[in-house]
C-alpha cells in the first residue's frame, strides 16, 4: 500500500498569475525599476480606490506609520496610544520617533481598540491614537484628536477617511507587492512632505529630474529617510489593485464557510482568528495535520521590548493573546481544503463560551 499523502495546507499564498509576471517584465525591459511611472500611477489609482485625495507609496506599512508620526509632530514627550494586541510595528515606531506607546485593551468583539478603554488612559500628554483595523474589521477611528490609522490589515473601497491611513502590501496582505505601503491623506501639506520624506527631503526624486521636461538640479529641504518603493513592486501592486474585489469575494467565501461550519461570526477578510484553550497542542496537532496555522498577536505588553512602560491590566488583550490562534486565508485557498480544516479542528475540541462570552476551543 502507498503511504497515506499528507495534506500541505499553506497558511497564505500571494495571488499571483501571468498578469503580474508580465507587467514586472515590461518594467524591466522599460530600463527603469525604481520609483517613476509605475509608481505615480499606483499611487493615483490606489488613492481613487480607497477615496482618498493623495496616496504617497513607501517599502512598508511600518515606513508608513513612522512617516505619518513625524509628519504629525509627534516625538520626544508625547504619548500615543496604540492597542497592545497589534504587531510590534505599531509601537516600535512611536519609540522610534522618541515619544512613548500608552498601550489600551481591545474589545472582545473586534478584537479592535476599545474607545472606552482609550479613556481611561489619555493623559495630558496624549498626542494621537493609532487604532488597528485587525483581521480586516473597522475599528473606531474618530477620537476626536490627531488619528492615525494602521490599516495593514484592510483595505477598503471608499473608506474616504480625513486621518493618515497606512495600509501594507506584504507577501500575506489581501494586496501584496511583496514588500511595500501607502499612506494616504487629503491633506495637501502633509502629502508634499510625506513624497519628500520618503526619499532623503529632496526636492525632485530622479524620475522628475530625468524627465525630458525635469530640472536636473535638486537640493535637500530636510533630513529624510529612504522609504520609498520601486516601479517593479507598483506594477504588481497596479494589477493586484484591478483584481482586489475578485480576491475580496473568494476570501469572503472562504470566510463564510469557516464560519458555517465552525459556528462562528467572524467579518474580516486577512485574518481568520479562533481561540484555543491548549494553544500549543492545538498547533502542534494543526502541523501534524499538513495544516499550516499561525497567531496574530502576542500581548506587546508583556513583552521585553515594552515591559518597562506602565501599563494597567488589559484584560481582554491578554486573554485573547495566549489563546488566538489564525487559520489558513488566502484566495487560492480551495473550500475543499476549508473543509479539511473544519474537520480537523472538530477533531481536536469543540468550542465552549469562555471569558467576555468568546468561543474557546477546548
Amino acid at each position: 500500500m502507498k503511504p497515506k499523502t499528507l495534506k500541505n495546507i499553506a497558511f497564505a499564498k500571494p495571488h499571483i498569475d501571468k498578469e503580474e509576471i508580465e507587467a514586472v517584465r515590461k518594467v524591466l525591459e522599460s530600463g527603469w525599476l525604481t520609483m517613476g511611472p509605475e509608481t505615480i500611477t499606483f499611487e493615483k489609482e490606489f488613492a481613487k480606490f480607497v477615496g482618498a485625495k493623495h496616496a504617497v507609496s513607501v517599502n512598508s506599512c511600518t515606513s508608513a506609520l513612522f512617516l505619518a508620526l513625524k509628519a504629525l509632530n509627534i516625538g520626544s514627550g508625547d504619548e500615543v496610544i496604540v492597542p497592545s494586541f497589534t504587531f510590534a510595528s505599531t509601537a516600535n515606531v512611536v519609540v522610534h520617533c522618541g515619544a512613548t506607546p500608552v498601550f489600551a485593551d481591545v474589545k472582545p468583539e473586534d478584537f479592535c481598540l476599545d474607545p472606552e478603554f482609550v479613556k481611561k488612559v489619555w493623559t495630558k500628554k496624549t498626542k494621537a491614537v493609532m487604532p488597528v483595523h485587525y483581521a480586516g474589521n473597522l475599528a473606531h477611528i474618530d477620537y476626536g484628536g490627531l488619528v492615525i490609522e494602521d490599516s495593514a490589515h484592510r483595505i477598503f473601497k471608499d473608506h474616504k477617511s480625513k486621518n493618515l491611513v497606512c495600509y501594507s502590501f506584504y507577501a500575506t496582505k489581501n494586496l501584496t507587492t511583496g514588500e511595500g505601503g501607502m499612506v494616504t491623506t487629503d491633506d495637501d501639506n502633509l502629502a508634499h512632505w510625506l513624497a519628500k520624506a520618503r526619499l532623503h527631503g529632496l526636492s525632485h526624486d530622479a524620475w522628475k529630474r530625468y524627465d525630458p521636461n525635469g530640472k536636473w538640479y535638486y537640493d535637500i529641504e530636510f533630513s529624510g529617510f529612504k522609504f520609498n518603493t520601486v516601479d517593479l513592486a507598483s506594477a504588481i501592486g497596479r494589477v493586484q489593485l484591478r483584481k482586489f474585489n475578485d480576491m475580496e469575494k473568494k476570501r469572503k467565501e472562504i470566510v463564510n464557510l469557516y464560519n458555517k461550519l465552525l459556528g462562528l461570526d467572524n467579518k474580516g477578510t486577512h485574518l481568520y482568528p479562533i481561540l484555543v484553550e491548549k494553544r500549543n497542542e492545538f498547533m502542534a496537532y494543526t502541523k501534524e495535520q499538513g495544516i499550516s496555522c499561525s497567531f496574530h498577536f502576542l500581548p506587546l505588553h508583556k513583552s521585553p521590548a515594552f515591559s518597562k512602560i506602565k501599563t494597567p491590566k488589559l484584560p481582554v488583550t491578554e486573554y485573547i493573546g495566549y489563546r488566538v490562534v489564525t487559520l489558513p486565508l488566502f484566495p487560492g485557498l480551495s473550500l475543499k481544503d476549508v473543509e479539511y480544516v473544519c474537520q480537523k479542528i472538530k477533531e481536536f475540541g469543540s468550542f465552549k463560551k469562555g471569558e467576555f462570552d468568546l468561543p474557546v476551543l477546548v
